[in-house]
């Protein structure tokens, strides 16, 4: 079974390469448009128009995905601006730290090389040898740093963040815009059919299809068949009697379009 229907399935590939580009599949194409265009013109207006409401109440779908987006970007730059606070907080704390620490690592530095031995770097109540204060100085310029990297981090997100809700707002207001033109535009084409159905139930001539149309069809065919028969008898009844011989004619006068003879009339003499 399998077998038959890969040979059916192969069969039907190769008929459709070979027919196409010839001027069958240009006939086949032509076919298919046809009856795509007689099904969109049998389909009434109305439905139509109910089919765009329902494409533009599509719409409210994709601006409330761009408008949920633009809340979670709106609060990813509200953490963001949270966390920059906290980081720049955190830095001017550091930073004070790190000077005090560089003041009293120089100056321990300069009197080392003064030839004071022993000699010891003083960060607020702990004492640490000159070795260790520099670690600790690095150690601080290294937190210092990170906290500038972060920041730009943080500050170079909030740029990216900020063009793409400026996009995104611009593509709410838009697809707002928008709906309201399509909902006008579909409202002003519910009004134009609206009008042709009046102006269809109005008029003798009815385009459409509904009952209205079927029965002023109905009377105008009764108002034909009855004016045709008006005048059939109209001609019935102006058709002439046919015409009786007058008592004063004679048999020869009577006769003569048959004989070929002129009846003569005998004329009455004079003083008669």
């Amino acid at each position: 079974m399998i077998k038959k229907l890969l040979v059916v399935a192969v069969v039907g590939g190769l008929a459709v390469v070979a027919i196409r580009g010839t001027k069958w599949a240009s006939y086949m194409k032509a076919e298919v448009q046809s009856w795509r265009e007689a099904a969109e013109d049998s389909v009434p207006p109305e439905t139509e128009i109910a089919r765009l409401r329902g494409e533009v109440k599509m719409l409210d779908e994709d601006t409330i995905k761009i408008v949920k987006q633009l809340a979670r970007l709106q609060s990813d730059q509200g953490d963001l601006g949270n966390r920059e606070k906290a980081l720049e907080n955190k830095k001017s704390q550091v930073s004070e730290v790190l000077h005090s620490r560089e003041t009293a690592v120089r100056d321990a530095e300069q009197r080392a090389k003064s030839g004071e031995s022993n000699v010891r770097v003083s960060f607020g109540e702990q004492n640490f040898s000159l070795s260790v204060g520099k670690a600790r100085l690095k150690e601080t310029v290294r937190d210092y740093t990170d906290i500038e990297k972060e920041l730009s981090h943080i500050r170079l997100k909030q740029e990216t963040q900020q063009r793409i809700v400026d996009k995104l707002e611009k593509q709410r207001l838009e697809m707002n815009r928008l709906k309201t033109d399509l909902d006008s535009a579909i409202d002003a084409l519910e009004a134009q059919v609206q009008a042709l159905k009046l102006q269809q139930m109005e008029s003798k001539y009815q385009t459409d299809d509904t009952r209205v149309a079927q029965i002023k069809e109905s009377i105008a065919k009764v108002t034909k068949r009855l004016d045709i028969q008006r005048r059939e008898l109209a001609m019935l009844q102006d058709t002439p009697a046919p015409s009786v011989a007058a008592p004063s004619e004679s048999v020869d006068e009577i006769m003569a379009p048959v004989n070929g003879k002129s009846a003569k009339k005998t004329l009455p003499k004079s003083g008669d």
